[in-house]
């Protein structure tokens, strides 16, 4: 089944529009809940406006993939694939995501979360060596901003304990990723596109994250590491969300 590419680049952009409004919204309500995370009331609440948030990036990713998919004239098998791996590694972050939500009333869920989250890196690792394999450039990048995190956490004597090795790995999947992501968009074969550029942008707001995650966990309570943290996170998975969309490479249309 095809539609008129116009036409439907057109509804995306609409989509597009609606989908960062309710981003918007949803954001500034989830900032709030926060602040009044008081109690099992607003626990709940802060939780629900949470999980609204991880079901609208991958209900984006899915009806990107679908728009893809429906005006696929010059698409290729990988173009799909990259769809596919997206949504999937979106859908992996929302089981993250609900698993370390709960981690205060059972630590074992840590464990699970970060587990879902690895394997969300691995799966977006996976997507951009559709579009190049893996480059000494890549590795290079990837060993020098470790190198920082790393001396970042012994600076500050992050106390990891026994997820030590479990944080480690994961660590380093997710700057390879991100490094990935920039090398990627600065040497895709086909072009840089918008796309490409949402989701360098994404891959790095992920990995900030993750590091005023720590900051905030392992060195200092304040709240602005912890709304800074839900700030790039949220906005990074929504960039990964939108760039696999056919209205951010209009390449593969005309």
């Amino acid at each position: 089944m095809s539609f008129d590419p116009g036409k439907l680049l057109v509804v995306g952009d609409i989509i597009t529009g609606v989908i960062v409004a309710a981003y918007a919204v949803l954001l500034v309500l989830y900032l709030r809940a926060e602040a009044n995370n008081n109690g099992v009331e607003g626990f709940k609440r802060a939780t629900a406006i949470k999980f609204s948030l991880s079901g609208l990036f991958c209900a984006t990713a899915v009806i990107s993939g679908f728009m893809l998919y429906s005006i696929s004239a010059k698409a290729l098998t990988y173009i799909y694939l990259q769809g596919i791996m997206t949504s999937a590694a979106l859908g992996f972050a929302f089981f993250g995501d609900y698993y370390l939500q709960y981690i205060k009333l059972d630590i074992k869920k840590f464990k699970k979360g970060i587990g879902f989250f690895m394997a969300t890196q691995i799966l977006l690792i996976a997507n951009m060596c559709l579009l190049n394999k893996v480059s000494y450039v890549e590795v290079i990048v990837t060993a020098a901003v470790l190198l920082l995190v790393l001396l970042l956490m012994k600076k500050q004597n992050w106390q990891l304990g026994e997820e030590k090795g479990r944080i480690t790995a994961y660590t380093i999947l997710l700057v390879f990723m991100a490094s990935k992501a920039a090398v990627t968009f600065f040497d895709f074969t086909y072009g840089r596109t918008a796309g490409t550029l949402l989701f360098a942008i994404g891959a790095a707001l992920f990995l900030i994250s993750d590091i005023l995650l720590g900051i905030w966990n392992y060195k200092s309570g304040a709240r602005k590491y912890a709304n800074l943290n839900w700030i790039t996170y949220f906005s990074g998975m929504l960039l990964i969300a939108l760039s696999i969309g056919p209205n951010f490479d209009k390449s593969l249309v005309f």
